[in-house]
């Protein structure tokens, strides 16, 4: 007899009953389960599945989006969103894969590209601007080592060719 494992990334992290309401701003990672009320904006470096009973007034970003409950307002996703019947979505949605099952209400618009959408940080702002401006400057110092921009110029005068600057009186 075959048996499945689930493994430890599968297990739901967190969990909104079908009688919670909760208002504000909903920041985790892992796999969370929202069966209630929510409004606000939900951030999620995981999976959002939205139950059957679930009501949402949300801008939503998640890695993936799971939906079988009413939702509104924009949902964006970095790998894909399904929606399941008896769903109904009111929004904009963002997202490189899309599924849809037989049943659905989907009533707003989607753009679908090959590049990542960008996520939201987790932490706080404070903390993200000092991180953004700790990580740009080490990106700028290391970007382009002396060694590239040496050999492109060495690489023009060998080859004849005036730069840009030099052509224009």
């Amino acid at each position: 007899m075959l048996r499945f494992r689930k493994t430890k990334s599968d297990a739901v992290t967190g969990f909104l009953g079908s009688q919670t309401e909760f208002a504000g701003k909903l920041s985790f990672s892992g796999i969370v389960h929202l069966d209630g009320h929510f409004e606000g904006e939900i951030i999620s470096r995981g999976t959002l599945v939205v139950g059957s009973d679930s009501i949402v007034h949300a801008e939503i970003h998640s890695n993936i989006l799971k939906v079988s409950g009413e939702v509104h307002g924009d949902l964006t996703a970095t790998e894909k969103i399904e929606l399941f019947p008896p769903a109904k979505v009111f929004g904009h949605l963002k997202t490189p894969s899309l599924v849809i099952e037989e049943g659905v209400i989907f009533e707003g618009t989607c753009s679908m590209a090959s590049f990542q959408p960008e996520m939201p940080a987790l932490i706080d702002s404070n903390n993200e601007k000092r991180l953004e401006q700790e990580s740009v400057e080490m990106i700028s110092a290391q970007a382009w080592p002396p060694s590239v921009e040496s050999s492109d110029s060495i690489s023009s005068e060998e080859s004849g060719e005036e730069s840009v600057a030099e052509q224009k009186p």
